[in-house]
């Protein structure tokens, strides 16, 4: 029973997995056909493109396709009674369902490792990834900025390359130096700026620094190439990922955000940030699991005449899903609930929700006691 139901669900997950991936496919290749043909050609500029957003589009609609292969498997071996013959062997209901949520788990586990690191860079590449897909030098950060409360220093970057963390240098860099009061001390001025893991330097290119003293005018002096600094302790790394977006870092960056910032008030909404995201980048993939946990009960029916509205309530509670989990995302990054509840409160809600459903099914009691 097991291996017919799986080979079931395999067929419909084909099907509707495949079929989703290729409209998403079709649909977002006919807007950049324009720009894949600027570079080496339709084809190549295509290739490497999908190629490098795989990691997003594959978790992003996993989900999706788990929820819509469920509901055609467990209406097709409903309607064709072979689930009723099933049942008559005398398991339970939920024995016989278990393939779906072996799977549920398998497809959670495999968007857990996708929302580990890989989606979310991807997504974040997305506009360098497109920029070298047609041809031209992408920039994966424009005007960052980075305080440094050790050395009281203010960076601004104008540009950030992809490959920074080879050893690229940041262009256009600015660097601001405060006393202890707040006030301007000196400000540098850079055409790039490299940094050095060997020996932690950050050597300068084309300098120019002004001197700032107080009731007097700033004196600027240029130095020769490269100008050395020795003993600033600031990482490339740290300069980019407070540039950007929270939502295009992984599990190790967001962890180690989370343990830079201070305990300072005005860095309060930054923690708040960085933890929701973290916590959700592990309650984001169980809506795979969640999904099948209130599509099986809801699509399988052992009577004579199926239910047709059941499907479109299943959808439409997939919706909400989303939406919650939407509003309360903005609510935990903003302050206003706590980083956990923000994550984990709507996709808990949902398990429960299928739970209580999977208990009235299997016990033969109808699935919405006020309606029937």
């Amino acid at each position: 029973m097991a291996r017919w139901l799986t080979r079931e669900f395999l067929r419909a997950l084909f099907v509707c997995y495949g079929g989703i991936l290729l409209v998403y496919f079709l649909i977002d290749f006919s807007g950049n056909a324009a720009r894949f043909s600027e570079g080496e050609g339709v084809g190549v500029g295509a290739w490497h493109y999908y190629k490098s957003m795989s990691p997003a589009i594959i978790s992003l609609l996993l989900p999706f396709g788990m929820l819509f292969s469920v509901l055609f498997c467990v209406a097709k071996v409903s309607r064709s009674r072979e689930v009723v013959a099933a049942l008559q062997s005398g398991r339970s209901m939920f024995r016989v369902m278990l393939p779906l949520y072996v799977a549920a788990v398998l497809a959670t586990l495999f968007n857990v490792g996708c929302h580990f690191q890989w989606a979310p860079n991807a997504e974040g590449m997305k506009s360098v990834a497109m920029d070298q897909a047609s041809g031209q030098v992408g920039t994966l950060v424009n005007h960052a900025v980075f305080y440094y409360p050790q050395g009281r220093r203010v960076w601004m970057v104008k540009e950030v390359p992809p490959s920074y963390e080879m050893g690229a240098p940041l262009r256009g860099v600015e660097v601001t130096s405060l006393h202890e009061d707040g006030s301007l001390a000196s400000r540098l001025y850079a055409r790039e700026a490299q940094w050095h893991e060997g020996d932690g330097t950050w050597s300068f290119q084309r300098v120019e620094i002004s001197d700032h003293h107080k009731n007097e005018a700033p004196v600027f002096e240029k130095k020769e190439s490269p100008y050395v600094m020795r003993d600033w302790r600031e990482t490339p790394a740290q300069i980019v990922k407070v540039g950007l977006d929270v939502r295009h870092l992984g599990v190790p960056d967001l962890s180690g955000m989370q343990g830079q910032l201070s305990s300072a008030e005005w860095q309060s909404q930054d923690v708040a940030r960085y933890s929701t995201q973290w916590h959700y980048r592990f309650s984001l993939p169980l809506t795979c699991l969640v999904y099948v946990m209130f599509a099986v009960p809801m699509t399988l029916y052992v009577t004579r005449r199926a239910s047709g509205a059941a499907m479109a309530v299943t959808i439409i509670l997939a919706i909400q899903l989303v939406l919650l989990s939407t509003v309360a995302l903005a609510m935990g990054e903003s302050g206003n609930l706590s980083p956990k509840a923000a994550a984990w409160g709507p996709v808990l809600c949902f398990a429960v929700l299928g739970i209580w459903l999977m208990r009235r099914r299997s016990s033969g009691r109808p699935l919405w006691p006020l309606l029937g």
